[in-house]
């Protein structure tokens, strides 16, 4: 090096935001797909009865499925927002409920979509929460102490 040049800056890594934003977009929705994947499956390969309690816990799992595939497939294609989170979140409250609101029959097979249900949802629940932990915790890194601007820019309105 000749005088008056400095060396390049040690490299840090990725910011906290762009790794958090990774990390919450990807692994996470991956996890999502997979247990919207298994809602669509699960039934099968458990083996639950086609009587009309068993259709109907069925039903509830593709439906809750669907949408989970969908959100968890658009934030891998594109980062979205909290929405999709909550989203996710409440199809699991919605797993978690629906075993004792709708009625699973009373038969060994309706036991194991009873507990398949509540597993798959509370999978669901923990994988909104900690996304939006992830999606939280960046957004208060990425912004200056004491700023309260939403504009990107910083300038503030009224």
């Amino acid at each position: 090096m000749t005088r008056g040049q400095s060396s390049p800056p040690p490299e840090a890594g990725p910011p906290p935001r762009k790794l958090a934003r990774g990390l919450r977009n990807e692994p996470i929705s991956g996890l999502m797909l997979l247990a919207s994947l298994w809602l669509f499956v699960g039934a099968w390969i458990i083996g639950y009865p086609f009587t009309e309690p068993a259709v109907d816990a069925h039903t509830v799992e593709i439906l809750i499925g669907i949408v989970v595939f969908c959100v968890a497939l658009a934030r891998l294609i594109r980062p979205r927002g909290r929405v999709s989170d909550v989203l996710v979140l409440a199809g699991g409250v919605l797993l978690i409920v629906a075993p004792f609101v709708v009625s699973y029959g009373d038969t060994a097979a309706a036991d194991a979509a009873r507990v398949n249900d509540i597993t798959v949802g509370c999978v669901l629940v923990v994988l909104a929460v900690v996304s939006l932990a992830i999606a939280l915790t960046a957004s208060r890194t990425g912004r200056p102490t004491g700023s309260r601007s939403a504009s990107p820019r910083g300038r503030r309105h009224p």
